[in-house]
């Protein structure tokens, strides 16, 4: 890949320009990017592994999520590097490289969606495409200092898509302003506008970040209460969410052994570590406990249908730090993405929206996120109060 063309080493594979036929000129004279595991007409998919990519065949036909955008005028540039199958938070592929997360250097750009949020961070493209199980949206939107967008569930087709797991699956996208991530909003047909008046803060969640994260986060709040008229806590205990970081990995990693188990027992593949260490976990997961898993994904939507109401959005830090350094050992990563996944199982697991907005001017060494959590199909909403928020932050 030129150097000139992709700095950072966020693409896995340039689309060559080609004039398309457009149904509407909504989104002319936008480029994007798209996660090497969204199919593309005339390409392979990588999904950031090299045997994986040798056996894949052509795509006929390109992901609805990637044409619905070329058809509105948006020019597809690129593919992007992403964790292997999809099943990291951190966007270290031992076999392609870490792409550069602009905002921090030394540090992690996030994954799985590393590529897409690396390209936008670096100017690269307008937005991009990512696809988010349990976080390779949010994660990578806070560690690379953008807005990154999991909308509710099932509101952006996942056909042609590589899967990991259907009950937690969605496409995400990245903006370096939610006002561009409303108008793809749009383009998929999502419209809805609701007013958010009211603020529930997990207060759980806000403690665990430590010393001056916390306070450049409740500074940051006291800021963002002024456009509501009230604020109030929305309790979730710390053993719940312990709970519920259980809940999403037995379903994600019992889930993405289903998907590849037939390909992997044969084709024997090469992996790196991180993806290694979560297949034998995976493979471990008994059908029994993916089950009770399941049913106890039905309740805590459940819980979080009677606890948010239309016109209110549920705030806490998108995950508990700034991104790690490169350098990190694998131990430290696991454990990193064991405390991450009490925040970012909230929506996956509820299929809510969720937005992240980036607090890093405020920060010395790192990025960090601050999640907003609306009820199912507030997206556009959740956009807008975004954009609201952008304007007195920035």
């Amino acid at each position: 890949m030129s150097t000139t063309l992709d700095p950072i080493n966020a693409f896995t594979q340039l689309i060559p320009s080609s004039p398309l036929k457009t149904q509407n000129d909504f989104l002319l004279g936008y480029n994007f990017a798209v996660k090497d595991v969204f199919d593309v007409k005339g390409f392979r998919t990588q999904g950031g592994n090299p045997d994986y990519f040798a056996g894949a065949s052509v795509a006929e036909t390109t992901a609805p999520a990637v044409s619905i955008l070329q058809e509105a005028g948006a020019h597809l540039i690129a593919k992007t590097q992403t964790d292997e199958l999809g099943g990291s938070l951190f966007g270290l592929n031992e076999h392609y490289g870490a792409p550069l997360n602009s905002h921090s250097p030394d540090r992690v750009p996030g994954g799985s969606s590393s590529g897409s949020a690396a390209a936008v961070a670096a100017n690269l493209v307008d937005f991009a495409l990512g696809a988010d199980t349990s976080g390779s949206v949010r994660a990578p939107a806070s560690f690379c200092g953008i807005y990154g967008l999991r909308p509710t569930f099932g509101q952006i087709p996942t056909t042609g898509v590589l899967p990991i797991s259907s009950h937690l699956d969605t496409v995400g996208i990245f903006g370096r302003h939610p006002d561009v991530i409303t108008q793809v909003l749009n383009v998929y047909g999502i419209k809805e506008q609701n007013e958010i008046k009211r603020l529930k803060i997990i207060p759980s969640l806000m403690n665990h970040l430590q010393g001056s994260l916390l306070k450049a986060f409740r500074e940051r709040l006291e800021d963002i209460q002024q456009l509501t008229s009230s604020s109030v806590d929305l309790l979730i205990e710390e053993e719940t969410l312990i709970h519920w970081s259980s809940v999403i990995r037995t379903i994600a990693m019992y889930d993405l052994w289903q998907v590849h188990k037939d390909w992997v027992l044969k084709s024997n593949p090469i992996f790196g570590a991180i993806i290694n260490d979560r297949l034998k976990l995976a493979r471990s997961i008994s059908f029994e406990d993916y089950r009770k898993a399941l049913a106890q994904q039905k309740k805590i939507r459940s819980f979080m249908e009677d606890h948010l109401e239309s016109g209110e959005v549920a705030v806490f830090p998108t995950v508990h730090d700034i991104p790690p350094l490169l350098s990190s050992s694998l131990p430290h990563l696991k454990d990193f993405a064991l405390k991450a996944s009490r925040h970012t199982c909230i929506a996956a697991l509820s299929g809510f929206p969720e937005m992240t907005l980036p607090l890093h001017n405020k920060l010395g060494n790192g990025a960090l996120g601050m999640s907003f959590l609306a009820r199912a199909g507030e997206d556009v909403s959740l956009a807008t109060f975004a954009s609201k928020v952008h304007s007195i932050l920035c």
